[in-house]
This record gives C-alpha cells, structure tokens and sequence, in this order.
C-alpha cells in the first residue's frame, strides 16, 4: 500500500468516526433536551437547532422568529441584559426564564452560553438550552410547603402560648415569659394585678356558656385597652387573669384598675339583655424579682376583696399572709375532711312554742376535728369560697337519711327533718335525679336555703329543680330571714313552706330550739 493510500484510509477512518461522535453527541442532546444556538456578533445572525426549535415550539427549518420575543414580557428585560453584558464583555453568558411557546404553554428554560472566535474569525456565542419546568415547579412546591410548615408552626407556637378565647397569652407563657425577665434581672420593680369575674359560675348557670365566653373576652378586650405597651396580660384559667406592669410612675397600677374599674360599668349584651359584669382584684407590687412570690402575694390580695363583699381591688399588706396561712391549713384539712366523711349532724329540736309539741329536728354540720367538733362558721366560710359546700352539703343529707331510717327502725318516728341547702345547688342540672336516688322519704324531710339572696332572678334550671324538689315531697325553707341575706324578691318568688325570723332581738320565733346530738336518739 502506498503512503498517499495510508493516508487517504487514515482520513477516511477518521471522518467515519468524527461522524460517529457527531450521531452520538446528537442522540445525546435529544436525549437530554437540550437545544444549541449559535449567534455571530459581527452578522448579529443566529441559527438554532431543531431541538431548540422544538423546545421553543417553532416550526423546524429556516425561521425568522426573534428570539426576545419568545421570552416573557415580564422577563425580557432581565434576560436582554444579561445577554449584552455577555456581549459587552465578551464573556460567558447565563441566564433563566420564561418562555410563550406558540400554542400558548409557558415554560423555563436555562439558558448557558461561550464566547469565542470561530475558524473565519468571527465573533460568535454559541449556546446551549434545556427545559427546567419540572424544576422550578418542585422548586416552587417545596418553598410553599416550607413556608406552610413555617406557618404552621408558627400557629402551633401562637396557639401553644395563648388563650384560644381571648388572644391573651396562657398561664403557661406567662409563667415562662416571668421566669425570663426575673432570670434577666429585668423586674427589679414590678406590679401585679390579679383578677377574676364575680360570680362567673352563676353567670354560666343563669346565662349558658356560650355567655360565659363573651362574657370572658369582654372582659379580656377591657384589659386590653387598660393596659399599657409592655405590660404583660394573661388569661390564667377560666375567669382569671392578670396583668403585670414594670411601669415605675407614680401610681401607674392604680391607674389601670382605675380604667378597668370604669370600663366594667359598660353593661355587656346577654341573651338580649343588658348586664353589668364586675370583677374583684388583688394587687401587689415588690422590688423583688420574685414573680411566683408576687403572684401569691395577689391572690391573697384577691381573695381579700371577694371577702370584703367582690366588685373592688385590695393591695397586698403583710397581715394578709398570717390569715392565709390559717385559711391554706383550713382548706387542706377541710378537703381532707370531705374525703374521709369527718362530718356529724348535730341536731337541734323544733318545739311548736304554743304546744311544746316536737315538730321536728334542724341538722346542723359539725366537722370532727380529732376530739373537738369544729362548729359551723369556723369552716364553712372557707369551704363557700372554695367551692366544697355542695360536697358538704351532700355528705349530711346522706347522714341525716341514715339517722332517720335507724330511727325509724328503732321505733322513734320524727314529723320531719330541715337540712341546709346552699342554694348554688339549685342549678345543679342533676339534681332531681340525684335526689331520686336517695330515695328520700316524703314528708320527712325540708330543705333550708340560704344565700336566698341570689335567687332574685330564678333561672329554668332553679325554677325546675324547685318544682322537683316539691313533687319528691320534700318542703322547702329558708334560714336567713331577717340575716340580710335574703332579699323580698327572692322570697316571693321562691315561696318558701316556712320563713323563721332570724331578728330575736325584735321578734320572738314561732319555734324554740334545743340541743342535742344524734347520739341521744
């Protein structure tokens, strides 16, 4: 073989495999999607390949189509620019963005670019661009589930640190928001302002929950208003709140009870009918750190007002602690109490004055306090104001139905029985049923209320347990005629089967009373 031969096979060889790579760079890019562009600066002429032709939506061949008007409108300035820079510098090019193919569709496309001298010295870019749609979606997707995780997590932590209700924060945050300051050493002055609702249980009772609710977020808008930028306000639970206030100016605390105060005038619409709400409030003020301490300190402050007759405020004074703690060791023995029955009736005789005729017994609770039996009032004042009276009230019905059946089986028959009935119990909703349950003799036992007071406006609940109470043959009387407590209103329209008179000074009563333990019968 001759050399000119070698060589005519050798560039045979070698243009057979340049068209090889070419087929298969070719099949690549149409694999990939990726279309090619080259652009001569001189010429300002540009050729695309069918790829890009396709990518674009153009038809294949020759074309006309002006490359910035496939683009965008909102992206052409962007994407010009970027394209002379490249040409100003004489630098590589990039650049991202949306294209209008001719059916309509929108997609993005990447766009990357070499400047270079070509064989005849030409100034040219030659390109390459590819569909990232699919991408920029997911892209897109994933920013938007971020930014819904980073929402919902956000609401999590709102709702997490705040009363659904009333947008105050919780009593969580605002035990951790107190702890930070103190840590900080931020509350070397400090006011505090505790308070609830009077009455907020009779106010659900009379009115329903749903009255209840307004009642506590007019409550809460009225805080809102009163307190000042920085000062901290919270829903504690139910009908408590608090506010707490590092305003060191003179009176500063007293100034938004004052607000509150007024603000409460303004009657709040329930059930179409307009009611004045009050609230008592316990305040203290320190220049300690001491939140938890303060906090205490309020409380007592508080329950002092709701002592002194509620709809008014009371400033912490060191006395207050001493009463506290007796009342603290009363409540925790009393509760104690309530769990282990340590109650005992104590059983005065009705004696018809005219007759000296035995018209029947009054049960009295007396608390069995180790050897002592503690009387009424050295107790009941605590278990009222804690909510334990119903307890004690349902532990000596139980006792007095037990004495009264052992009587009876011992032959000593009694005309009737009057126990003490707080008249809270009178909403109870189950009352009827839990009264059918102890199987109450008729005609042998009354039931006294006291606290008559606040039945001036009877509820359905109260008048339909009223009802029931008399159709299980059981009387009704009051206690407190002639204590203050009872109100003419309330009388007439609770129409008691009796009234003793509680003024012995002015009128003597129709029935004498004399003592005796149970034990004697």
């Amino acid at each position: 073989m001759s050399a000119e031969q070698a060589m005519e096979n050798k560039r045979i060889w070698t243009n057979n495999e340049l068209d090889d790579l070419l087929r298969q760079l070719n099949v690549a890019l149409e694999a990939s999607g990726i279309g090619i562009w080259q652009h001569n600066l001189r010429k300002n002429q540009t050729r695309w390949d069918e790829q890009l032709q396709e990518l674009y939506g153009v038809p294949k061949g020759p074309t006309d189509v002006v490359w910035l008007e496939c683009v965008h409108p909102d992206d052409r300035d962007a994407a010009n620019a970027h394209f002379e820079k490249a040409i100003e510098n004489r630098e590589d090019y990039a650049s991202q963005f949306r294209i209008i193919r001719q059916d309509g569709s929108i997609r993005h496309l990447r766009s990357r670019a070499k400047f270079f001298i070509d064989g005849n010295g030409e100034p040219c870019f030659v390109g390459a661009e590819w569909d990232v749609t699919d991408d920029v979606m997911r892209s897109h997707q994933l920013a938007e589930e971020r930014e819904a995780a980073d929402q919902s997590r956000a609401e999590a932590r709102y709702a997490a640190d705040h009363d659904h209700l009333t947008g105050l924060l919780n009593r969580r945050s605002f035990d951790a928001i107190c702890a930070s300051l103190a840590k900080r050493g931020e509350l070397d002055f400090v006011s505090l302002c505790h308070l609830d609702v009077d009455n907020f249980k009779e106010i659900n009772d009379r009115y329903g929950h749903a009255c209840g609710d307004v009642v506590i977020a007019h409550v809460a808008s009225i805080l809102k208003q009163a307190s000042r930028p920085g000062d901290i306000v919270a829903r504690l639970g139910g009908d408590e709140f608090a506010i707490v206030s590092m305003d060191r100016g003179l009176n500063a605390m007293e100034k938004i009870v004052a607000e509150i105060r007024a603000e409460l005038q303004s009657p709040v619409l329930l059930n179409g009918k307009n009611v004045v709400v009050t609230c008592s409030m316990g305040v203290a003020q320190t220049s300690a750190s001491d939140v938890t301490g303060l906090l205490a300190c309020s409380d007592l402050a508080l329950y002092e007002a709701k002592r002194n007759g509620r709809n008014r405020a009371e400033w912490f004074s060191p006395a207050m602690a001493a009463a506290s703690i007796a009342e603290k060791h009363i409540l925790y023995e009393l509760r104690s109490a309530i769990t282990n029955g340590n109650f005992v009736p104590f059983y005065q005789v009705q004696v018809d004055a005219r007759t000296r005729a035995i018209k029947g017994l009054e049960a009295l609770v007396r608390w069995k306090h180790g050897e002592e039996l503690k009387p009424p009032g050295a107790f009941l004042p605590t278990a009222v104001t804690n909510g334990l009276i119903d307890e004690i009230d349902e532990i000596m019905l139980r006792l007095v139905l037990a004495d009264l059946r052992r009587w009876q089986a011992e032959g000593f028959a009694l005309p009737r029985v009057s126990v003490n009935m707080s008249a809270s119990r009178l909403s109870d909703p189950d009352l009827e049923e839990k009264l059918k349950r102890l199987d109450i003799p008729a005609g042998q036992v009354s039931f006294e209320l006291v606290e008559t007071i606040f039945l001036d406006e009877l509820t359905p609940e109260i008048r339909a347990n009223i009802d029931a109470i008399r159709s299980l043959g059981i009387e009704i009387e009051i206690d407190d005629l002639g204590s203050g407590h009872a109100s003419l209103l309330g009388l007439i329209k609770l129409r008691p089967d009796e009234a003793p008179y509680d003024g012995a000074d002015r009128f003597a009563r129709v029935f004498g009373k004399a003592s005796l333990i149970s034990e004697q019968f």
